[in-house]
């Protein structure tokens, strides 16, 4: 899927300038002399800076707006599996409240979401971005990679000890405005595929199109990368074969303690982030993508009574096709005790998990008293249910509807 869009961009980026003439934002290029038209009178205008799918550098510049009615902007990126970063100079307009792109072969488009940020998105509803306004001085005088992160990055300090060594965990918090204290969402990352590449447990993982949407209803949004993962200290070690070199373990055996390692760092983090001072002491909203998804499930039956909601996108703990069929079953009913609705999405075609095996998985939670909402969504490319989670159009609505209840709840 990241290929092609980086195909696209170097298709579309014609603009490019010489390196004398461009300044580097991080690896994200910016022409010399931008001048942002204070005086136009337009909550677009601005300098503003985030990510394409919580991973590639992105800034839009809206300077003003032309005699026509026609917005002046530099559209900017940073590197690319194919490359250096690119920019152009285009046109947009103001559409139905969005900020679209003039060109017909690049009618990426914007709107304000309620947060004050910016959220962007291809008509092929297959990218987003999310961005924050900044001010430009403060930018071209510090030009680093920090302005692409929209959540604060943190260490927190938990119980957890290895070899001695108390282990801190990698976080990315994203506040609402507001003086708080705010409700807490933590978001649980998945696995590595199949656990055999150990660069990918060094990848950090957000999402900054589901942090808004909470942020937008009040919640303070943290994702924690548990031990090895993402930066944090420890050994990543959940449920591998005794041979690592071979990745996840299909054995029971060995798989089921994997998960409640994984309990054991996400009430680490959930500790840990209840001492902020900005989280208030109410229940919390557990969500996950994948593997994470069962970790919020056994995080609300471990604690029910401190559980707000529960929302499971694709969850599963190993693979339809090898792991060992009590495997998925077990963990589901790990949710008991929760009095509450499990929000589950799932995309079909997931090379994963099949709507049919998920639906048997989900039966669990329905048999041990829960309840459970399955929605199910087609995600347009071929066999990419899995990530479901990265086409934000697909849930927002299903996931705002559901906030609404649970909020409403006494």
């Amino acid at each position: 899927m990241r290929p092609l869009f980086a195909f696209a961009l170097a298709i579309c980026l014609t603009g490019q300038a010489r390196a004398d003439e461009t300044i580097l934002i991080g690896d994200a290029p910016l022409p010399v002399g931008i001048e942002i038209r204070e005086a136009e009178n337009s909550p677009f205008i601005g300098v503003w800076t985030g990510t394409w799918d919580s991973w590639r550098s992105h800034i839009l510049v809206v300077e003003g707006v032309d005699e026509e009615g026609l917005f002046d902007v530099v559209y900017s990126v940073g590197r690319s599996q194919y490359g250096g970063g690119n920019w152009l100079r285009d046109k947009a307009r103001e559409e139905n409240g969005n900020l679209v792109f003039s060109d017909e072969g690049f009618a990426a488009s914007y709107t304000l979401s309620d947060t004050g940020r910016l959220r962007g998105v291809f008509p092929t509803g297959d990218r987003f971005a999310v961005l924050e306004r900044q001010d430009l001085s403060a930018v071209l005088a510090s030009p680093s990679d920090d302005w692409f992160q929209i959540g604060d990055r943190e260490f927190l300090v938990t119980d957890i000890t290895e070899g001695g060594e108390t282990i801190e965990l990698a976080v990315a918090i994203y506040v609402p405005s507001g003086d708080g204290p705010f409700p807490l969402a933590l978001f649980h990352h998945g696995s590595t595929g199949s656990g055999t590449n150990e660069r990918d447990f060094e990848w950090f993982f957000t999402n900054d199109w589901f942090a808004d949407v909470l942020n937008a209803h009040g919640w303070i949004v943290a994702f924690p990368q548990r031990r090895g993962r993402g930066g944090s200290d420890g050994l990543y070690d959940e449920g591998f074969a005794e041979d690592r070199s071979q990745g996840y373990s299909t054995e029971a055996r060995l798989s089921l303690p994997g998960a409640e390692r994984a309990l054991i760092d996400a009430n680490a983090a959930l500790a840990a982030l209840r001492e902020r001072p900005d989280v208030s002491d109410g229940p919390v909203l557990f969500s996950g993508v994948s593997r994470g998804g069962v970790v919020a499930l056994m995080q609300a039956g471990d604690q029910p009574e401190d559980t707000a909601g529960v929302i499971n996108f694709v969850g599963g703990w190993t693979t339809e096709s090898r792991g060992d069929p009590d495997i998925n079953p077990t963990l589901f009913r790990r949710v008991e005790g929760y009095e509450g609705t499990v929000l589950s999405i799932y995309g079909e075609d997931d090379t994963f998990y099949s709507i049919d095996h998920s639906r048997a998985n989900l039966a669990q939670i329905e048999e041990v008293s829960v309840e459970s909402e399955l929605h199910v969504v087609t995600v347009p490319e071929f066999n990419r249910g899995h990530w479901v989670l990265w086409w934000p159009l697909l849930w927002e609505e299903t996931v705002e509807d559901y906030l609404l209840r649970i909020e409403s709840r006494p």
